[in-house]
């Protein structure tokens, strides 16, 4: 294989990834953003390896708790009211997947890329010397309310897909967690999953890696990508190929590309830490009816929660900081005061699914975003199929192709 020069646009943990293993296949990799890598998005996260996270946000109930979302700030979903008209071709094509047949579509095309997800985390975890960085104490989902707990659907999904989850009694979380809350009634244990210890670190090693292997990284925006017949010209430079992994910012870049805009809408997600003066928790904790993690890093708690939809450009929502105070001192009751307040996006697609192929109008431009809630599980996974796309020919499944949102 001759060398080839590829733009990966995008340094957060998908074009880390994807950046790492085209370098490692013996290209030439310019990594380009305009923050400095791990800078964005994948800084903020409850930093779980989440292979059970099989069900995606589009299910059924959806529907009769709309209202809820629309008029309550302190739901696990909210929805910005002046940003409504932007997001409504959005949320109609969301809706419409929002049935127990897309339910489950999503859910078989996800739980095919969790499969793989642990083993390529643990692989690049040992060559970047970072393997210390991830540990196995599973997850907990807990519930207050007993109305509140996964419904049966979300619970024969996961196993369906070869999930083990364990249901547990109050008295059975205590033990697993003693300081826990003596609210807790339940909750159901997922064993196999990991979760990262200190994920800015993983961010630097692999970033590191990155460029001890000779890769680069240009810290610019991208304000234009012209495809030509062999070649891409991105802003003032020429590649061979290039790599789209911008995150919840890809529709822009897509318009420029193919001429029109796709239905990705932003997942603004939050989070805030508490300093650990003892150790309180050992394993990520789910209050299941607020959708907030609490997740044990080094030294300190991260809360991380709700779906806010609003777009790429409000400012930071003091309620839903507050929301997710709430609900961690809920789980721990002798958590002192956070800091640290943070804003991310997540980007989704309608189906829940992530973009993943060729562009279907340039042969050298590829796309790696919309993994919603499982960027940071799916990034070496993510790296190695587009890796294997472009370096060897590999297709990749056409469901999470670009064309099912660009008309024919």
């Amino acid at each position: 294989m001759s060398q080839k020069s590829v733009a990966v646009i995008g340094a957060g943990i998908i074009g880390l990834c994807s950046a790492y293993y085209l370098q490692k296949a013996g290209n030439q990799v310019i990594l380009i953003d305009k923050l400095e890598p791990g800078m964005g998005t994948s800084r903020g996260h409850a930093s779980m390896i989440a292979n059970y996270g099989v069900p995606g946000i589009n299910q059924p109930q959806v529907w009769r708790q709309l209202p809820k979302y629309l008029f309550s700030k302190t739901s696990p979903i909210a929805i910005q009211w002046s940003k409504i008209g932007k997001l409504t071709p959005w949320l109609i094509q969301f809706l419409k997947n929002c049935n127990t047949s897309s339910m489950k579509k999503t859910a078989s095309h996800t739980s095919t890329l969790l499969k793989s997800a642990l083993p390529n985390y643990q692989e690049l975890l040992n060559e970047v010397g970072a393997q210390k960085l991830i540990t196995h104490r599973g997850v907990l989902y807990v519930w207050i309310d007993p109305r509140q707990q996964p419904n049966s659907s979300q619970i024969n999904i996961r196993s369906e897909s070869g999930v083990e989850q364990i249901k547990l009694s109050g008295e059975e979380i205590r033990e697993l967690e003693p300081n826990l809350s003596s609210q807790i009634q339940g909750g159901w244990h997922f064993p196999k999953a990991h979760h990262s210890l200190d994920p800015d670190l993983i961010l630097e090693k692999l970033y590191q890696s990155f460029l001890s292997r000779g890769g680069q990284f240009q810290k610019e925006e991208v304000s234009s990508v012209h495809p030509r017949e062999d070649s891409t010209q991105v802003n003032n430079n020429e590649y061979n190929q290039v790599v789209i992994c911008t995150g919840a910012f890809s529709k822009s870049l897509v318009k420029k590309i193919e001429g029109q805009f796709i239905p990705l809408e932003t997942e603004r997600g939050y989070h805030i830490e508490f300093i650990e003066k003892q150790k309180l928790l050992s394993r990520p904790t789910s209050l299941v009816e607020s959708g907030m993690y609490l997740t044990p890093l080094h030294n300190r708690l991260r809360a991380v929660g709700t779906v806010e939809l609003g777009g790429l450009h409000s400012e930071i929502s003091q309620a839903r900081i507050d929301y997710i105070a709430r609900d961690a001192k809920r789980l721990l009751p002798s958590l002192q005061d956070y800091q640290n307040p943070w804003l991310g996006y997540r980007p989704t697609m309608p189906d829940c699914l992530p973009v993943l192929g060729r562009s279907p109008k340039f042969k050298n431009i590829f796309y790696a975003f919309g993994h919603n809630h499982l960027g940071w599980t799916l990034g070496p996974t993510t790296g190695k199929l587009i890796t294997d796309l472009i370096c060897y020919g590999r297709e990749i499944n056409s469901v999470y192709s670009i064309d099912r949102y660009l008309p024919s």
